[in-house]
Protein backbone atom coordinates (compact mmCIF):
# COMPACT_ATOMS: atom_id res chain seq x y z
CA UNK A 1 0.00 0.00 0.00
CA UNK A 2 1.63 3.64 -0.65
CA UNK A 3 2.12 5.87 1.66
CA UNK A 4 -0.59 8.14 -0.11
CA UNK A 5 -3.53 5.76 0.65
CA UNK A 6 -2.09 4.74 4.52
CA UNK A 7 -2.17 8.51 5.01
CA UNK A 8 -5.72 8.94 3.03
CA UNK A 9 -6.61 5.57 5.46
CA UNK A 10 -5.34 6.67 8.97
CA UNK A 11 -7.05 10.29 8.21
CA UNK A 12 -10.19 8.69 7.84
CA UNK A 13 -9.83 6.89 10.92
CA UNK A 14 -8.77 9.31 13.13
CA UNK A 15 -11.60 11.51 11.31
CA UNK A 16 -14.09 9.02 12.29
CA UNK A 17 -12.60 8.39 16.18
CA UNK A 18 -12.79 12.49 16.34
CA UNK A 19 -16.15 12.45 14.84
CA UNK A 20 -17.44 9.32 17.27
CA UNK A 21 -15.81 10.44 20.37
CA UNK A 22 -17.61 13.89 19.64
CA UNK A 23 -20.84 12.51 19.69
CA UNK A 24 -20.22 10.61 22.62
CA UNK A 25 -19.37 13.84 24.19
CA UNK A 26 -22.69 15.56 22.45
CA UNK A 27 -24.98 12.95 24.02
CA UNK A 28 -23.54 12.78 27.69
CA UNK A 29 -23.26 16.09 28.48
CA UNK A 30 -25.59 16.23 31.77
CA UNK A 31 -28.37 18.20 31.49
CA UNK A 32 -28.76 19.71 35.75
CA UNK A 33 -30.13 22.60 36.00
CA UNK A 34 -28.07 23.63 39.04
CA UNK A 35 -31.51 25.18 41.01
CA UNK A 36 -30.07 27.75 43.39
CA UNK A 37 -31.89 29.70 46.21
CA UNK A 38 -31.49 33.06 46.84
CA UNK A 39 -34.35 34.12 48.85
CA UNK A 40 -33.73 34.61 52.55
CA UNK A 41 -35.87 34.28 55.62
CA UNK A 42 -37.12 37.31 57.05
CA UNK A 43 -36.26 38.20 60.75
CA UNK A 44 -38.23 37.82 63.27
CA UNK A 45 -38.13 38.89 67.07
CA UNK A 46 -36.07 36.62 69.19
CA UNK A 47 -37.79 33.73 71.50
CA UNK A 48 -35.05 34.30 73.90
CA UNK A 49 -36.21 35.18 77.39
CA UNK A 50 -39.72 35.31 75.72
CA UNK A 51 -41.27 35.76 79.65
CA UNK A 52 -39.69 37.37 82.28
CA UNK A 53 -40.91 34.37 84.92
CA UNK A 54 -38.65 34.00 87.70
CA UNK A 55 -40.37 31.16 89.53
CA UNK A 56 -41.53 27.68 88.26
CA UNK A 57 -41.53 26.65 84.60
CA UNK A 58 -42.89 27.86 81.42
CA UNK A 59 -43.19 26.29 77.89
CA UNK A 60 -44.62 27.76 74.52
CA UNK A 61 -45.79 25.51 72.13
CA UNK A 62 -46.86 25.64 68.28
CA UNK A 63 -49.69 22.97 67.00
CA UNK A 64 -47.99 20.54 70.01
CA UNK A 65 -44.49 20.90 68.69
CA UNK A 66 -42.56 22.93 71.24
CA UNK A 67 -40.62 26.17 70.83
CA UNK A 68 -39.46 26.93 73.60
CA UNK A 69 -39.14 26.73 77.59
CA UNK A 70 -37.75 28.35 80.41
CA UNK A 71 -36.15 26.58 83.90
CA UNK A 72 -36.47 23.33 85.70
CA UNK A 73 -38.53 20.70 83.76
CA UNK A 74 -38.30 18.33 85.95
CA UNK A 75 -42.34 16.73 86.79
CA UNK A 76 -44.00 18.65 89.47
CA UNK A 77 -47.62 18.34 90.36
CA UNK A 78 -50.17 19.87 88.11
CA UNK A 79 -53.38 20.61 89.85
CA UNK A 80 -56.10 21.23 87.79
CA UNK A 81 -54.71 21.51 84.61
CA UNK A 82 -55.07 17.95 84.97
CA UNK A 83 -58.40 18.16 84.21
CA UNK A 84 -57.73 18.99 80.38
CA UNK A 85 -56.39 15.29 80.37
CA UNK A 86 -59.37 13.40 81.70
CA UNK A 87 -61.47 15.69 79.24
CA UNK A 88 -59.34 14.45 76.49
CA UNK A 89 -60.04 10.84 77.60
CA UNK A 90 -63.57 11.30 78.44
CA UNK A 91 -64.26 12.80 75.01
CA UNK A 92 -62.22 9.56 73.05
CA UNK A 93 -63.98 7.04 75.05
CA UNK A 94 -67.20 8.86 74.99
CA UNK A 95 -67.23 11.17 72.01
CA UNK A 96 -69.60 13.08 70.31
CA UNK A 97 -69.68 16.37 67.66
CA UNK A 98 -70.06 19.19 68.17
CA UNK A 99 -73.29 20.87 68.57
CA UNK A 100 -74.52 17.56 70.03
CA UNK A 101 -74.51 16.70 74.19
CA UNK A 102 -73.16 13.69 74.31
CA UNK A 103 -74.54 10.50 75.95
CA UNK A 104 -76.69 10.64 79.93
CA UNK A 105 -75.36 10.74 83.35
CA UNK A 106 -77.32 10.00 86.11
CA UNK A 107 -75.48 11.31 89.60
CA UNK A 108 -75.75 8.34 91.86
CA UNK A 109 -74.96 7.93 95.64
CA UNK A 110 -71.13 7.08 94.59
CA UNK A 111 -70.92 10.22 92.68
CA UNK A 112 -72.60 12.83 95.32
CA UNK A 113 -70.53 11.21 98.08
CA UNK A 114 -67.51 12.25 96.04
CA UNK A 115 -69.38 15.63 95.82
CA UNK A 116 -69.17 15.86 99.63
CA UNK A 117 -65.85 14.68 100.04
CA UNK A 118 -64.58 17.46 98.25
CA UNK A 119 -66.70 19.68 100.27
CA UNK A 120 -65.09 18.69 103.28
CA UNK A 121 -61.52 18.86 102.01
CA UNK A 122 -62.12 21.96 100.51
CA UNK A 123 -61.26 21.06 96.84
CA UNK A 124 -63.62 23.01 94.22
CA UNK A 125 -66.60 21.73 93.03
CA UNK A 126 -70.35 21.59 91.60
CA UNK A 127 -73.09 20.97 93.31
CA UNK A 128 -75.06 17.42 92.54
CA UNK A 129 -77.99 15.51 93.23
CA UNK A 130 -78.72 12.18 93.77
CA UNK A 131 -80.77 10.76 90.97
CA UNK A 132 -79.90 14.06 88.62
CA UNK A 133 -78.79 13.67 85.26
CA UNK A 134 -76.16 15.86 83.20
CA UNK A 135 -75.45 15.76 79.76
CA UNK A 136 -71.81 15.10 78.79
CA UNK A 137 -71.26 18.55 77.56
CA UNK A 138 -72.71 19.74 80.80
CA UNK A 139 -70.66 17.55 82.91
CA UNK A 140 -66.88 18.36 80.87
CA UNK A 141 -68.28 22.11 81.29
CA UNK A 142 -68.22 21.83 84.81
CA UNK A 143 -64.96 20.48 84.72
CA UNK A 144 -63.51 22.97 82.44
CA UNK A 145 -64.95 26.13 83.60
CA UNK A 146 -65.47 25.63 86.97
CA UNK A 147 -62.71 22.80 87.54
CA UNK A 148 -65.22 20.76 89.49
CA UNK A 149 -62.91 17.97 91.13
CA UNK A 150 -65.89 15.78 91.60
CA UNK A 151 -67.52 15.73 88.39
CA UNK A 152 -63.82 14.52 87.20
CA UNK A 153 -63.42 11.88 88.89
CA UNK A 154 -67.06 11.37 88.27
CA UNK A 155 -66.53 11.46 85.00
CA UNK A 156 -63.76 9.28 85.20
CA UNK A 157 -65.43 6.83 86.68
CA UNK A 158 -68.63 7.06 84.59
CA UNK A 159 -66.64 6.69 81.53
CA UNK A 160 -64.08 3.97 82.31
CA UNK A 161 -65.96 2.11 85.40
CA UNK A 162 -62.48 2.99 87.38
CA UNK A 163 -60.35 5.60 88.29
CA UNK A 164 -57.71 2.85 87.79
CA UNK A 165 -59.21 1.84 84.79
CA UNK A 166 -58.88 5.82 84.04
CA UNK A 167 -55.21 6.19 85.02
CA UNK A 168 -54.29 3.45 82.48
CA UNK A 169 -56.46 4.72 79.33
CA UNK A 170 -54.89 8.39 80.50
CA UNK A 171 -51.34 6.75 80.41
CA UNK A 172 -51.70 5.10 77.21
CA UNK A 173 -53.19 7.89 75.56
CA UNK A 174 -50.51 10.08 76.59
CA UNK A 175 -48.31 7.37 75.17
CA UNK A 176 -49.41 7.30 71.84
CA UNK A 177 -48.97 10.91 71.78
CA UNK A 178 -45.29 10.62 72.48
CA UNK A 179 -45.81 12.94 76.03
CA UNK A 180 -43.68 11.08 78.52
CA UNK A 181 -42.76 13.04 81.20
CA UNK A 182 -46.25 13.06 82.86
CA UNK A 183 -47.97 10.92 85.26
CA UNK A 184 -51.69 10.30 86.34
CA UNK A 185 -52.13 10.04 89.41
CA UNK A 186 -54.92 8.56 91.97
CA UNK A 187 -57.52 10.77 91.42
CA UNK A 188 -58.63 12.83 87.60
CA UNK A 189 -59.15 15.97 89.25
CA UNK A 190 -55.41 16.92 90.33
CA UNK A 191 -56.12 17.79 93.55
CA UNK A 192 -53.89 14.98 94.45
CA UNK A 193 -50.36 15.85 93.65
CA UNK A 194 -49.51 12.51 92.38
CA UNK A 195 -50.45 13.65 89.03
CA UNK A 196 -47.60 15.54 87.49
CA UNK A 197 -45.53 17.37 84.59
CA UNK A 198 -43.72 19.48 83.10
CA UNK A 199 -44.55 22.85 81.16
CA UNK A 200 -44.00 21.42 77.70
CA UNK A 201 -45.98 18.01 78.04
CA UNK A 202 -49.08 20.50 79.20
CA UNK A 203 -48.17 23.15 76.44
CA UNK A 204 -49.02 19.42 74.15
CA UNK A 205 -51.55 18.67 76.32
CA UNK A 206 -53.37 22.09 75.74
CA UNK A 207 -52.82 22.23 71.71
CA UNK A 208 -54.71 18.56 71.87
CA UNK A 209 -57.74 19.71 73.96
CA UNK A 210 -57.69 22.84 71.25
CA UNK A 211 -57.50 20.33 68.29
CA UNK A 212 -60.69 18.82 69.16
CA UNK A 213 -63.99 21.19 68.35
CA UNK A 214 -66.25 20.31 71.14
CA UNK A 215 -63.41 21.00 73.80
CA UNK A 216 -62.12 23.91 72.42
CA UNK A 217 -66.09 25.13 72.53
CA UNK A 218 -66.22 25.11 76.24
CA UNK A 219 -62.98 26.18 76.90
CA UNK A 220 -63.91 29.45 75.63
CA UNK A 221 -67.57 29.99 76.91
CA UNK A 222 -67.41 32.39 79.89
CA UNK A 223 -70.29 30.50 81.51
CA UNK A 224 -72.16 28.34 81.31
CA UNK A 225 -75.88 26.89 82.91
CA UNK A 226 -75.89 23.40 84.00
CA UNK A 227 -78.46 21.66 86.24
CA UNK A 228 -77.95 22.10 89.54
CA UNK A 229 -75.27 23.68 89.80
CA UNK A 230 -76.56 26.47 88.11
CA UNK A 231 -74.45 29.53 86.29
CA UNK A 232 -70.54 28.26 85.88
CA UNK A 233 -67.94 31.06 85.33
CA UNK A 234 -65.14 30.16 83.37
CA UNK A 235 -61.79 30.26 86.01
CA UNK A 236 -59.45 31.37 83.26
CA UNK A 237 -59.20 35.43 83.89
CA UNK A 238 -57.52 35.73 80.90
CA UNK A 239 -59.86 34.65 78.56
CA UNK A 240 -60.82 37.08 76.24
CA UNK A 241 -57.86 38.98 76.09
CA UNK A 242 -54.97 39.14 73.67
CA UNK A 243 -56.92 36.71 71.13
CA UNK A 244 -57.31 33.93 74.43
CA UNK A 245 -59.32 31.51 73.89
CA UNK A 246 -58.98 29.12 76.92
CA UNK A 247 -57.72 27.01 78.28
CA UNK A 248 -57.20 25.50 81.86
CA UNK A 249 -56.27 27.02 85.61
CA UNK A 250 -54.86 25.06 88.31
CA UNK A 251 -54.10 25.58 92.05
CA UNK A 252 -53.38 23.25 94.84
CA UNK A 253 -50.99 24.78 97.50
CA UNK A 254 -47.29 24.75 97.81
CA UNK A 255 -47.08 21.42 95.63
CA UNK A 256 -48.52 23.01 92.74
CA UNK A 257 -48.33 27.01 93.09
CA UNK A 258 -50.53 28.72 90.51
CA UNK A 259 -50.65 27.13 87.23
CA UNK A 260 -52.25 28.06 83.65
CA UNK A 261 -51.83 27.23 80.53
CA UNK A 262 -53.66 29.45 77.57
CA UNK A 263 -53.78 29.29 74.13
CA UNK A 264 -54.33 31.38 70.92
CA UNK A 265 -55.23 31.45 67.13
CA UNK A 266 -52.44 32.18 64.70
CA UNK A 267 -54.10 31.41 61.51
CA UNK A 268 -54.98 27.73 61.55
CA UNK A 269 -52.40 27.34 64.14
CA UNK A 270 -52.92 26.70 67.65
CA UNK A 271 -50.14 28.55 70.17
CA UNK A 272 -50.07 27.22 73.72
CA UNK A 273 -48.40 28.47 76.69
CA UNK A 274 -47.83 26.42 80.00
CA UNK A 275 -46.94 28.28 83.41
CA UNK A 276 -46.29 26.03 86.34
CA UNK A 277 -45.65 27.27 90.00
CA UNK A 278 -46.66 30.70 90.21
CA UNK A 279 -46.82 32.52 93.27
CA UNK A 280 -49.89 33.72 93.29
CA UNK A 281 -53.31 33.96 91.11
CA UNK A 282 -52.47 37.30 89.95
CA UNK A 283 -49.23 36.74 89.05
CA UNK A 284 -49.77 34.03 87.14
CA UNK A 285 -52.11 36.42 84.78
CA UNK A 286 -49.80 38.88 84.45
CA UNK A 287 -46.75 36.48 83.44
CA UNK A 288 -49.17 34.74 81.30
CA UNK A 289 -50.32 37.77 79.57
CA UNK A 290 -46.85 38.39 79.44
CA UNK A 291 -46.04 35.45 77.53
CA UNK A 292 -48.71 35.51 74.97
CA UNK A 293 -47.83 39.24 74.21
CA UNK A 294 -43.91 38.22 73.80
CA UNK A 295 -44.86 35.24 71.43
CA UNK A 296 -47.63 37.51 69.55
CA UNK A 297 -44.51 39.14 68.91
CA UNK A 298 -42.16 36.60 68.42
CA UNK A 299 -44.48 34.78 66.34
CA UNK A 300 -46.67 36.55 63.79
CA UNK A 301 -48.58 35.32 61.22
CA UNK A 302 -47.18 36.96 58.31
CA UNK A 303 -46.09 37.21 54.33
CA UNK A 304 -43.30 35.37 54.15
CA UNK A 305 -43.31 35.26 50.45
CA UNK A 306 -44.27 37.74 48.05
CA UNK A 307 -46.20 37.32 44.72
CA UNK A 308 -43.73 37.77 41.74
CA UNK A 309 -40.84 37.66 44.16
CA UNK A 310 -37.65 35.83 42.99
CA UNK A 311 -36.89 33.06 45.08
CA UNK A 312 -33.75 31.65 42.96
CA UNK A 313 -32.38 31.03 39.70
CA UNK A 314 -31.61 27.92 37.21
CA UNK A 315 -28.43 28.10 36.11
CA UNK A 316 -28.17 25.52 32.82
CA UNK A 317 -24.87 25.52 31.16
CA UNK A 318 -26.65 26.07 27.90
CA UNK A 319 -28.37 28.85 28.81
CA UNK A 320 -28.75 32.48 30.64
CA UNK A 321 -30.02 32.54 34.50
CA UNK A 322 -33.75 31.99 34.76
CA UNK A 323 -35.71 33.43 37.38
CA UNK A 324 -37.77 31.17 40.28
CA UNK A 325 -40.29 33.20 41.60
CA UNK A 326 -42.93 32.72 43.56
CA UNK A 327 -46.25 32.12 42.43
CA UNK A 328 -48.50 34.19 44.89
CA UNK A 329 -48.47 35.86 48.31
CA UNK A 330 -47.85 33.23 51.29
CA UNK A 331 -48.80 34.04 54.35
CA UNK A 332 -47.67 31.86 57.25
CA UNK A 333 -46.51 31.97 61.06
CA UNK A 334 -42.77 32.77 60.69
CA UNK A 335 -40.44 32.97 64.00
CA UNK A 336 -36.64 33.02 65.04
CA UNK A 337 -35.14 29.47 65.36
CA UNK A 338 -31.90 27.96 65.23
CA UNK A 339 -33.54 25.28 63.14
CA UNK A 340 -35.59 27.70 60.59
CA UNK A 341 -34.77 26.88 56.95
CA UNK A 342 -35.52 27.58 53.37
CA UNK A 343 -34.62 25.26 50.38
CA UNK A 344 -35.90 25.01 46.84
CA UNK A 345 -37.97 21.43 45.87
CA UNK A 346 -37.90 21.86 42.43
CA UNK A 347 -36.71 19.57 39.17
CA UNK A 348 -32.89 19.59 39.23
CA UNK A 349 -32.67 18.39 35.79
CA UNK A 350 -33.92 18.38 32.47
CA UNK A 351 -35.56 14.39 32.36
CA UNK A 352 -37.20 15.84 35.79
CA UNK A 353 -38.71 18.96 34.41
CA UNK A 354 -39.62 17.02 31.44
CA UNK A 355 -42.04 14.45 32.93
CA UNK A 356 -43.85 17.27 34.52
CA UNK A 357 -47.69 17.60 32.69
CA UNK A 358 -47.62 21.81 33.22
CA UNK A 359 -46.28 23.74 30.60
CA UNK A 360 -44.08 25.75 33.31
CA UNK A 361 -41.13 24.12 35.66
CA UNK A 362 -42.86 24.23 39.07
CA UNK A 363 -42.02 23.32 42.80
CA UNK A 364 -42.19 24.81 46.47
CA UNK A 365 -39.98 27.01 48.49
CA UNK A 366 -39.95 24.73 51.48
CA UNK A 367 -39.88 26.56 54.63
CA UNK A 368 -39.26 24.95 58.17
CA UNK A 369 -39.52 26.12 61.18
CA UNK A 370 -38.52 23.60 63.97
CA UNK A 371 -41.01 21.02 63.31
CA UNK A 372 -43.35 22.93 61.40
CA UNK A 373 -42.69 22.79 57.26
CA UNK A 374 -44.96 24.77 54.68
CA UNK A 375 -44.33 25.18 51.13
CA UNK A 376 -45.00 27.91 48.86
CA UNK A 377 -45.71 27.31 45.28
CA UNK A 378 -43.04 28.64 42.79
CA UNK A 379 -42.41 28.34 39.08
CA UNK A 380 -39.91 28.87 36.28
CA UNK A 381 -40.38 30.85 33.20
CA UNK A 382 -40.36 29.46 30.28
CA UNK A 383 -37.02 28.70 29.03
CA UNK A 384 -35.40 25.80 26.73
CA UNK A 385 -34.92 22.51 29.60
CA UNK A 386 -32.37 21.08 26.62
CA UNK A 387 -29.14 22.25 24.60
CA UNK A 388 -29.78 22.17 20.91
CA UNK A 389 -27.33 20.16 18.88
CA UNK A 390 -25.13 23.51 17.99
CA UNK A 391 -25.30 24.33 21.66
CA UNK A 392 -24.23 20.49 22.30
CA UNK A 393 -21.40 20.44 19.42
CA UNK A 394 -19.90 24.15 20.68
CA UNK A 395 -20.08 23.15 24.33
CA UNK A 396 -17.27 19.63 23.78
CA UNK A 397 -14.75 22.77 22.58
CA UNK A 398 -15.76 25.18 25.59
CA UNK A 399 -17.48 27.47 23.08
CA UNK A 400 -21.34 28.62 24.06
CA UNK A 401 -23.88 29.93 21.38
CA UNK A 402 -26.71 32.28 22.46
Amino acid sequence: MSRHKIFKYSLGVIIVIFAFFIAIRMATFDTNLNPEITYKLPEFASLDNLSDVEYGQWAVAVDGQPIVSERTESPQPTASTTKMILSLAVIQQKPFALGETGENIEITQEFYDIYTWYITHNGSNSAVEVGEVINEYDALASVLLASSNNMADSLAIWAFGSLDNYRDHASNMLAEWGITDTTIGSDASGYDPSTTSTATDLAKIGAKLLENPVLAQIVGLPSHDVPVAGALTNSNGLLGQNRIIGIKTGFIGEESGYCLITGYKEGEHNITTALLGAPDRTSSFSASSGMVIAAQSAMPFSNLVTSGETVGFYHPWWSEPVAITSDSDFTELGYSTPNSSASLQVPTTSAEALEATSDKVTGTLELKFNDNTYHAPVSAADFSLEPTLLQRFLHVFGWSAS
